[in-house]
């Protein structure tokens, strides 16, 4: 039976860090990393050696000589799983990708040393002179192949990596084993086939909507063969510009305005769905990449009027269908919400998010998710949605889902409550859909508000217990919206008076005065215009918000727009 030995015993270390010689950039970046965070821990220093040495004991990564001698399976691990493993007295961290060494050291770290880092600049490391080894025989392999907590400006590299994030839009270079590149992102119809190129020519390749053809705010006509040959020759000509890219979006544009031409209309009406011609001109595109580029994705989004599953046409393996929950209640876990599609208008008549969500996976080996996480038009404001966080990937991880793309605040980085909290809670969730998210909010609290964490814990409790069985939260809600009543922002206020008064420093003070803004954003977005102190208290507040960095209250408008709809009257 194996003991537990010391990494590290009264801040000196026998041990070496070792990888393969020729291993990639990301695994020697790993090895530094793991060589500085156990230095920081015990004060020791840990050097690092190509696994050739015949230095005992040893912290071997990657798939290192070590790794075989256990007869670790190294393919089996993906690109980005690891095995943590005890032999005698040395460590292996088995894994088959670069990314997967990274994220092999970070859960040792997290999970055994206690490690946290909770955004790219606040983190918790342990102090401790002596360092055990337990024995350790685990193997970790992401439920997801693409983890997106997408904020707008937390972007750090090193903290997506680890966060064990994948993230298409985070700065993760080659040391940190690159990340699953999109490119273009979403909404690519006019990218592949461009109006001011085409239009003026061929509006036949544009679609027809109230007897036009249409070359702005709608889609293209996807049955025409010369819009097939165009995109084709687009998709081919992007790989070419951008080798590195996994996946290439071929999705419709942020809007309605599909084309009701015979054919296409023909298509739909067969397949039961506008996903009818989505789906067939993206197998098109996809018959013809797979041939030069067999790994590459051909990624497209079920959204609005393409969110119902087509009856007769099934993706492609090499196909990736991104479904949307735009339309969704927030307040209650998906699965157990029966108001899980909202009809924001009547332009297209939708069915239950949840039915569609099935029926795409019984179609589609490759399903992704786009899912929402803040208020879009009012980001300051209160959204008390942390506990769907996990029942939600949950969900969608149980219904065959392989990635997911959680939209935050896309505005600017300080224009949204509670950001960095959510972005830290969905990165462990997109890896471990069990993550403790009780203990994870403790913790965070803890580190990012010092001695007034406990009194930004009862804020978060006070804004959650307003949602009953009955009351429903989409992502446009106003400032009139029913969980958000008179006396939950009175408690509110009172709870924000205690926790500035115990803010430890000036970072901390700055940051529960943020969060307090969401409060007085309701307050003063409620207020009538002939009240009086209101022109003083609208002064007070948009100073207050230039202190705290806020540079916009909506998606898609600068500070200006909503400051000046703020002082012509109430927003509800």
């Amino acid at each position: 039976m194996e003991k537990p030995v010391f990494l590290a015993e009264n801040g000196n270390t026998r041990y070496t860090v070792t990888l393969p010689r020729g291993a990639a950039l990301a695994v020697h970046h790993a090895a530094e990393e793991l060589a500085r965070f156990l230095g920081e821990i015990t004060g020791a220093r840990f050097p690092i050696a190509y696994d050739d040495t015949d230095e005992r004991p040893v912290i071997a990564i990657g798939g290192a000589k070590a790794a075989r001698e256990a007869e670790i399976d190294l393919a089996a691990l993906g690109e980005e799983g690891y095995t943590l493993r005890t032999a005698g007295e040395d460590l292996l961290i088995a894994a088959n990708g670069p990314r997967g060494c990274l994220y092999g050291v970070y859960g040792l770290l997290e999970e055994h040393f206690g490690c946290r880092f909770f955004t790219e600049d606040v983190s918790r490391i342990p102090k401790r002179r002596s360092l055990r080894l337990p024995v350790l025989c685990e193997t970790r392999i992401p439920a997801l192949e693409y983890r997106d907590p997408y904020f707008q400006g937390y972007y750090d590299g090193d903290f997506h990596a680890r966060m064990m994030s994948n993230s298409n839009t985070a700065a993760l270079g080659e040391e940190h084993g690159f990340r699953m590149a999109y490119f273009p992102f979403v909404h690519t119809f006019y990218k592949l086939v461009p109006p001011e190129r085409y239009f003026a020519a061929h509006p036949e390749y544009y679609a027809l909507v109230g007897g036009k053809r249409v070359g702005e705010g709608a889609q293209l006509c996807l049955t025409n063969p010369e819009v097939l040959r165009i995109a084709i020759a687009q998709v081919r000509a992007w790989l070419r510009e951008h080798p590195h890219t996994r996946i290439v979006s071929v999705s419709q544009n942020d809007y309605y305005n599909f084309c009701t031409c015979d054919r296409c209309r023909e298509v739909d009406e067969a397949e039961g769905s506008h996903a009818g011609t989505l789906l067939r001109f993206v197998n098109a595109i996809a018959e013809d990449i797979e041939r030069d580029y067999p790994d590459v994705i051909i990624d497209t989004l079920a959204y609005q009027y393409t969110r119902t599953a087509p009856k007769l046409t099934k993706p492609r393996k090499n196909v990736c269908v991104r479904l949307c929950s735009i339309e969704c209640c927030f307040a209650h876990p998906l699965e157990e919400c029966g108001k899980n599609c909202h009809y924001w208008d009547d332009r297209i008549v939708l069915g239950s998010f949840t039915d569609d969500l099935r029926d795409w996976a019984k179609i589609c080996d490759r399903l992704y998710i786009w899912d929402y996480v803040v208020n879009f038009a009012h980001t300051l404001q209160p959204f008390p949605n942390l506990h769907v966080l996990q029942p939600n990937i949950r969900f969608f991880i149980k219904n065959h889902v392989r990635g997911i793309f959680e939209e935050g605040n896309n505005s600017t980085r300080e224009s949204g409550e509670l950001n960095a909290l959510r972005q830290y809670l969905l990165g462990h969730l997109l890896w471990d859909p069990d993550f403790d998210v009780e203990r994870g909010t403790a913790e965070f609290l803890n580190a990012y508000y010092g001695m007034a964490a406990h009194e930004v814990a009862a804020y978060i409790r006070l804004i959650h217990a307003q949602l009953t069985d009955d009351t429903h939260m989409w992502i446009f809600d106003g400032p009139d919206a029913p969980y958000l009543p008179e006396a939950m922002l009175d408690e509110a206020e009172r709870i924000f008076d205690r926790a500035e008064m115990l803010a430890d420093d000036d970072e901390v003070l700055l940051r529960v005065r943020k969060l307090r803004l969401s409060v007085r954003y309701v307050r003063l977005a409620r207020m009538p215009k002939d009240a009086p102190g209101r022109i003083d208290a609208l002064e007070a507040f948009f100073e207050e918000v230039r202190v705290c960095g806020v540079t916009s209250y909506r998606e898609g408008r600068d500070l200006g727009y909503t400051e000046a709809l703020l002082r012509e009257g109430p927003l509800v």
